[in-house]
């Protein structure tokens, strides 16, 4: 999903596990260079739709198992929420900024599997501090890991919360080994996942161990622990909102078991791509075109061509006919692959099956079975001056910080406008800013109502000041930790993005975030749709929020796609960690 807290992976795919086996259940420069439309092939095996980082990894993948492949994007530049720009010598993230996994050799993050497939990675740098504003002023920047998170309980939640903590741990543990044990990457939506999961006999014996127990709310387990301290009640809360979107009630065991693992381990880091998140899928996209692939920017998509009830190709808004022999992916999201159906769908090329198949994944009434959208989000972008300011991040000046207005809101953590994640990337990454300066980037999780934005005129005058009030709420955010931030500002590089932004720009539908899947409640459709030929990719089709599980979906559709040796060549290839 295009969620920018990319810190773990989701393992909800057990839900998918258990249903088959019958239980219930510098770079950035370059980059500019290279994006240049090459010519598009008029046949090929698979054709991706979208260059997020499910339609890369897709790609990518299928490229290197011998499948000619080519990945169409409708913006001038590849990547989808991972893309970066630049802008007075300044360099913009769009969208993550915040990740592990990726730095240590041995890793369960699905995307460090893929470049180990494909053999091509990043530059990874690494930092350990993360902080925190709390509601009530007070502050704190303690590294990620156990060695300093004691000091923080007793500090912030006084008698007891350390006790607890450890506790849930304790408890914890077991999901933990299960949501840590079994790679998405053996997964397909075929047969063939008997035997490709059967490469991994003890892990799958320990996830399927546990059972639909890391399908359940979290929140299950903190009644079941009687979890009392405040502190670490809402603490758990935010973590599980800013990694699914959604408060405890809603997010999945699976989910808070690999984080709380993944989080306080010792000696954990979290990892920072040199030149900016752009360099993750520039790295897919050299994967892709090492082994024949192909990647088009400019190529807007506008029908899914579909003859004899099978997706034969796609139609480009030149008039372009792309065919392909084997399978059209889609990484857009469900209502624009729907409107890329529209024909097919009033001809009758489309049996019945797959109309209404098509039809529920874009049903947000939960009455009737459907799974309702997350709130959008806003973004402000600047360059700021850096006089006075740190070179280096600190446990006085973290490189990023989240800020919590209230917890106790009409809707908890997930109130309009209360939660805003900020970043100095520049801190970590000294090459995106010009000497003497710092670029920053904050912005609100799931928690802005579209609905506040829509249909008004962004050259109208209301639209400019409902900008302006956007900006200052996000500045007041910033200005936590840097003082007269706005006050810095880089004349011409302060830019806000409102849900039209990301409705208009990275494509997301009403600007969401993505769906609003409750633990316990609702599950997504998967990647293989009714439609023969047509699969579906990106955080509309894999369990959990972030890069982990946009990759996971484009390497699950990617392994269903090729055969069972391929796949398990592919295995062969990801170095997991030793248990």
């Amino acid at each position: 999903m295009v969620c920018y807290l990319a810190v773990v992976a989701s393992f909800g795919f057990l839900q998918g596990v258990a249903g088959f086996l019958g239980q219930k259940s510098g770079p950035f420069t370059t980059r500019l260079q290279m994006a240049v439309e090459p010519e598009v092939p008029s046949e090929v095996d698979v054709v991706v739709i979208g260059s997020g980082l499910a339609g890369l990894s897709c790609g990518a993948l299928l490229s290197y198992c011998g499948k000619s492949t080519v990945v169409l994007e409708s913006h001038d530049t590849w990547g989808g929420a991972t893309h970066g720009w630049t802008r007075r010598g300044f360099h913009f993230e769009s969208g993550p900024s915040l990740y592990s996994g990726f730095s240590m050799d041995r890793s369960p993050n699905p995307l460090k599997n893929i470049f180990q497939i494909i053999e091509e990675d990043c530059e990874w740098i690494t930092y350990d501090r993360w902080g925190t504003v709390l509601p009530n002023g007070e502050k704190f920047a303690a590294k990620i890991g156990p060695e300093e998170f004691g000091d923080v309980l007793r500090k912030h939640g006084g008698p007891g919360a350390e006790e607890e903590f450890a506790a849930l741990m304790e408890r914890m543990a077991p999901l933990s080994n299960a949501a840590q044990a079994l790679t998405s990457m053996a997964l397909r939506e075929d047969p063939g996942a008997v035997v490709t999961l059967l490469k991994y006999p003890k892990e799958l014996f320990d996830t399927l161990k546990q059972g639909q127990a890391l399908n359940e709310p979290f929140a299950n387990i903190m009644e079941e622990m009687q979890i009392q301290n405040e502190f670490v009640k809402n603490w758990l809360d935010m973590l599980c909102f800013l990694l699914q979107g959604l408060p405890a009630a809603g997010t999945m065991n699976a989910v808070m078991a690999y984080m709380l693992a993944d989080w306080y381990r010792p000696g954990v880091t979290l990892d920072f791509p040199k030149g900016g998140s752009g360099s993750i899928a520039d790295a897919l996209v050299r994967g892709v075109k090492k082994f024949g692939g192909d990647v088009c920017v400019n190529c807007h998509v506008e029908e899914i061509l579909v003859e004899n009830g099978r997706a034969t190709g796609i139609k480009l808004a030149s008039g372009k006919i792309v065919r392909a022999k084997h399978a059209v992916v889609s990484n857009a999201d469900p209502y624009i692959t729907n409107k890329m159906l529209t024909k097919a769908q009033s001809s009758g090329a489309m049996n019945s099956k797959a109309v209404e198949y098509m039809e529920s994944l874009i049903n947000t009434d939960e009455s009737t079975g459907g799974i309702p959208n997350l709130k959008s989000f806003i973004h402000i972008h600047a360059g700021i001056d850096a006089t006075g300011l740190p070179e280096k991040p600190s446990a006085d000046f973290p490189a990023q910080w989240a800020v919590v207005r209230n917890w106790d809101g009409p809707e908890g953590v997930e109130d309009p406008r209360n939660i805003v994640l900020c970043s100095m990337p520049s801190l970590i990454d000294p090459s995106l800013a010009p000497e003497g300066k710092h670029v920053l980037h904050a912005y609100v999780p799931a928690t802005e109502p579209y609905e506040w934005w829509e249909g008004l005129d962004r050259t109208s005058e209301e639209y400019k000041k409902k900008k302006e009030e956007a900006a200052d709420f996000l500045w007041s955010a910033i200005e936590e930790y840097v003082p007269n931030a706005r006050g810095r500002a880089v004349p011409g590089t302060v830019q806000i993005g409102t849900p039209l932004t990301h409705e208009r720009f990275l494509r997301r539908s009403r600007g969401t975030y993505g769906p609003r899947v409750q633990a316990g409640k609702q599950t997504l459709p998967g990647h293989k749709t009714p439609l023969e030929g047509l699969y579906l990719v990106g955080d509309f089709t894999f369990p959990g929020i972030g890069v982990p599980a946009t990759a996971a979906s484009g390497a699950v559709t990617a392994n269903t796609l090729v055969s069972v040796p391929k796949h398990l060549e592919m295995l062969s290839k990801i170095r997991l960690p030793i248990k």
